[in-house]
């Protein structure tokens, strides 16, 4: 029995490890995955599909339309026809059968029919419409994973900044503790060392939450059961031979490439092809038609000595609309206040996204200039906090003058990682613009 419990613990062991095998994640597969759970996505891949259908219901209308009928009739009152005066069969006469039989197959085909010409174009371009939507669902799942696995990125660098800055308050507190023994510092000054290991403490706490936070926030983004255990490869850099782009090639990428211009442009189009789908209603249409009909009628059940009629007859039909109470009219006027809406929801939206693009190029180079800066700044608090130790350990200052020095280290190296990230997320801000995926420094660990 023991043995029996045994193997079932085992192999419950074993499948919560593998439940629980952690995913590392590196930004492509990241990007991957997004695309393959995402649900915005996955709609929009189907609204592909439905308008894929939508056209070929529409094209439908060309085919030949074929229908079949059957009736059996029992007459509880046969018909009757009214004969003139002094008939001598009298007033009225009963015609037909009791029971009346009928099987027909009847065909239409449409030759001519302009409201079809302008519903297969209008159809055609709701499949470009829905294309186009899903590059742009594509494009922008695919920033939202990328702005969010920079976020865990970044919160990764500032708890090893802030564990960096625990592990510098550690070693000094013990290098305090061996010049108190000796007498060469105070208890004053080894106070204030503890107190500055204490104090960071929370802060270590708060950074790794904050890391463990991100990775859930990437989860939900990339569409990762919560229960999931990730981590991420990778880490922040800054290529220091980055150009900032000009505003008129910006400009230019994004009139060329930008998903929602697209959309909007092919909206317009599919208003102009309303206006012409209603003002097909104007136009007469022409259809031929077919049909096939075999009946017969008896008072009796006698199967075997029924006869059998056949008929069979061909046509064309001219549809012409006269008068309709001004319906059409009316939907027509429709169609061209669509259009002119979609045609300033272009401008509007161009006019919008030139002062996004000017934005965007702003933040990118207001991020340059502060990570040009803050390296600097960082170099300078490194030899400002080794320079500040070294005086402490020959007894030229105090301990506070070291936790300033490791204060100025710590915010320059969080400032520094800041402004790399702001980089980087404004440079996703431009390359979704513009239409693409965008490429950053990250380096595989």
């Amino acid at each position: 029995m023991k043995k029996i419990w045994l193997l079932i613990a085992m192999s419950a062991g074993l499948v919560f490890g593998q439940t629980n095998e952690k995913l590392v994640l590196d930004i492509d597969t990241a990007i991957k995955l997004a695309l393959e759970n995402n649900p915005n996505v996955k709609i929009a891949r189907m609204e592909v599909n439905k308008s894929e259908e939508k056209f070929r219901e529409t094209v439908s209308g060309y085919y030949p339309k074929i229908d079949a009928s059957a009736q059996y009739q029992r007459y509880i009152n046969k018909p009757v026809i009214f004969l003139p005066p002094g008939s001598p069969f009298g007033t009225t006469l009963e015609i037909g059968s009791d029971n009346s039989y009928n099987a027909a197959v009847s065909l239409s085909l449409p030759i001519f029919s302009l409201s079809l010409i302008e519903g297969t174009k209008t159809a055609s371009l709701g499949i470009d419409i829905a294309k186009v939507n899903l590059r742009n669902t594509e494009i922008k799942t695919v920033t939202s994973v990328k702005k969010s696995f920079l976020g865990v990125l970044l919160a990764r660098e500032y708890k090893i900044v802030m564990q960096q800055s625990l592990k510098n308050a550690q070693d000094n507190l013990e290098n305090i503790r061996k010049l108190n023994a000796q007498g060469l510092m105070s208890d004053y000054d080894l106070l204030r060392a503890e107190v500055q290991v204490e104090n960071l403490r929370p802060a270590v706490l708060q950074a790794e939450n904050n890391y463990k936070l991100a990775l859930d926030g990437l989860k939900v983004t990339i569409g990762l059961d919560a229960s999931k255990n990730i981590d991420v490869t990778g880490e922040l850099n800054y290529d220091e031979n980055y150009i900032v782009p000009e505003y008129s090639a910006a400009l230019e990428e994004v009139l060329k490439n930008n998903p929602q211009l697209e959309m909007l442009d092919k909206q317009v189009e599919i208003s102009q092809k309303s206006v012409s789908f209603q003002k097909a209603a104007y136009y007469p249409s022409l259809a031929a038609f077919s049909n096939y009909q075999y009946q017969t009628q008896s008072n009796d059940f006698k199967f075997q000595d029924y006869k059998w009629v056949k008929t069979f007859l061909v046509g064309v039909q001219v549809q012409l609309p006269i008068f309709n109470g001004f319906k059409t009219n009316a939907l027509v006027e429709q169609a061209e206040i669509s259009l002119n809406q979609a045609v300033e929801q272009k401008e509007g939206f161009l006019k919008a996204i030139k002062t996004q693009i000017s934005s965007v190029i702003y933040n990118i180079s207001q991020a340059v200039k502060r990570i040009e800066a803050q390296s600097k700044t960082v170099e300078q608090a490194q030899k400002g906090y080794e320079i500040a130790k070294t005086r402490l350990e020959n007894g030229l200052s105090t301990q506070l003058e070291v936790n300033d020095a490791e204060l100025a280290l710590r915010q320059a190296k969080l400032n520094r990682l800041q402004a790399v990230y702001d980089f980087h997320s404004a440079l996703a801000d431009l390359h979704e613009l513009t239409g693409k995926s965008f490429n950053y420094e990250i380096k595989e660990n």
